[in-house]
């Protein structure tokens, strides 16, 4: 007779470090959500199939382990665990689906230089192994950067020509004279082109791009931290919104004619979702307003402004607004919104304001996701109808969308509500003053009617205040 083997209990995570790692996984420094109409994956939540809209990892998941890992003492969490415990919708680059548009060119640039000399197999042998543009930046910064080594301040950060030395030794020993690489060049339209340059030329280039990438690429993580840390804090008397402009709704019609296709009917959508507590939680609502205007500019945001604001002092007794959105200058970034905000928002709406911006090109966020949804629900719809109930307006698509979502609210501005917000801004705008430095800062808060504080990045120690005269 053989034994029984003694069952012994494994270690058990806690759920509150399960949490932790989903919490990781899905949050905006390591992953990104993608805002297609199909990118989304069916999962099985408390016995139902929910979809939900797929994140990209920015990282592989070795590194993200990594990460994951950095200031914990504890080796609890191994990396099968780890790995097991990815959500089902954070999906690696690569896999069927992930194409990723309007990715920072800033940030794609640098890595398509490093990517053209293989920079992980060519820095393999050294005792610190050069993988990434954050491995560039490290050799070129102090070994504990301060914010003055993120903006090239610091007179005590180590030569950049340390790193060309470094490369160039290793370029020569494999006898490499010139470099073949892409990068994205911009004028009207975005055209990826291809380059040699002779190997000292394309280093001295890699790191004038470095130099360029390094503040951005620290206000681009301060601005993610930052919202997540007013996340945590927030208040019972306030809320962040985020808002920001989807691509506009083309109308679609099951077995349309031939000329249809030619059709340019659309709607106007934009996508909110704002955060507010409740007792100990922090919750959101997602919001999306419809129009059949199609002008996407200081006056439109507006208008949603007044009616999202309206629609949330009837649930919520709030006193202050925390916007964060990204930094277009056709509607959010501009001397007009700054006018608004500094001038007459807290006269217009009763509410006290502030205004975030995200990092050039590194906006993408949940309205993404919430606009991805609702089109992709209103095209099932469209191509479901019989020709009688096809929806072919923007006041049609708002009655369908009135009761179809329990978790998103829907509300409609006309063009006419537009034009009369126009008309009455004429002269506000013409007095709107010129801020300092309005594209270089992401933070603007005003400290009384005529009084501005400005910061490069939104807990900067160090401000500009700018007075309105």
């Amino acid at each position: 007779m053989l034994a029984s083997p003694i069952l012994k209990a494994g270690k058990c995570l806690s759920e509150d470090t399960v949490q932790e790692i989903k919490d990781f996984y899905q949050s905006d420094e390591n992953s990104r959500i993608m805002a297609g109409m199909k990118d989304t994956v069916t999962a099985v939540i408390d016995g139902q199939k929910v979809k939900k809209q797929k994140r990209l990892l920015l990282f592989n998941l070795n590194d993200l382990y990594i990460n994951f890992k950095e200031g914990k003492n504890d080796d609890i969490v191994g990396f099968s665990t780890f790995a097991k415990l990815r959500p089902v919708n954070c999906i690696l680059a690569g896999k069927s689906g992930t194409h990723s548009v309007c990715v920072c060119t800033i940030h794609q640039n640098r890595k398509l230089m490093l990517d053209a000399i293989n920079i992980s197999r060519l820095t393999h042998q050294l005792q610190t192994p050069i993988n990434d543009y954050k491995d560039c930046l490290k050799v070129v910064m102090c070994n504990n950067p301060s914010v003055k080594c993120h903006f090239n301040e610091c007179s005590e950060c180590p030569d950049e020509q340390n790193l060309v030395d470094i490369l160039d030794k290793l370029l020569s020993d494999k006898l490499i004279t010139s470099v073949l690489f892409s990068t994205w060049k911009t004028n009207d339209r975005a055209t990826l082109c291809t380059q040699k340059l002779p190997a000292d030329e394309f280093l001295t280039e890699l790191c004038s791009k470095l130099k360029q990438l390094n503040p951005h690429n620290f206000i681009a993580k301060e601005q993610t931290n930052y919202m997540t840390k007013r996340k945590d804090t927030l208040r019972d008397d306030e809320i962040i919104v985020e808002l920001d402009f989807a691509e506009n709704y083309a109308f679609i019609v099951q077995e349309a004619a031939q000329a249809f296709h030619f059709n340019n009917d659309q709607c106007t959508i934009h996508t909110i979702v704002y955060y507010y507590r409740s007792g100990a939680e922090v919750k959101h609502q997602s919001v999306v307003a419809l129009s059949d205007c199609l002008s996407h500019d200081t006056t439109a945001v507006y208008v949603i402004q007044k009616i999202l604001l309206q629609r949330v002092q009837e649930k919520h007794n709030v006193k202050k607004v925390i916007y964060f959105t990204d930094g277009a200058k056709q509607h959010f970034k501009n001397r007009y919104q700054m006018a608004n905000l500094l001038l007459c928002h807290e006269k217009d709406f009763g509410i006290k304001a502030e205004w975030h911006f995200h990092a050039t090109a590194h906006g993408k966020g949940v309205c993404d996701g919430v606009g991805a949804a609702f089109k992709r629900e209103a095209t099932r719809a469209s191509l479901q109808a019989p020709a009688s109930r096809a929806i072919l307006t923007s006041k049609s698509l708002f009655d369908w969308a009135q009761n179809r979502f329990d978790n998103i609210d829907v509300f409609f501005y006309s063009k006419e509500m537009y034009k009369k917000a126009a008309a009455h801004f004429n002269r506000r705008f013409k007095s709107a003053p010129a801020i300092p430095n309005i594209q270089k800062s992401h933070s603007f808060v005003p400290l009384d009617g005529k009084t501005l504080i400005i910061k490069t990045f939104s807990s900067s120690e160090n401000n500009t205040i700018f007075t309105c005269r």
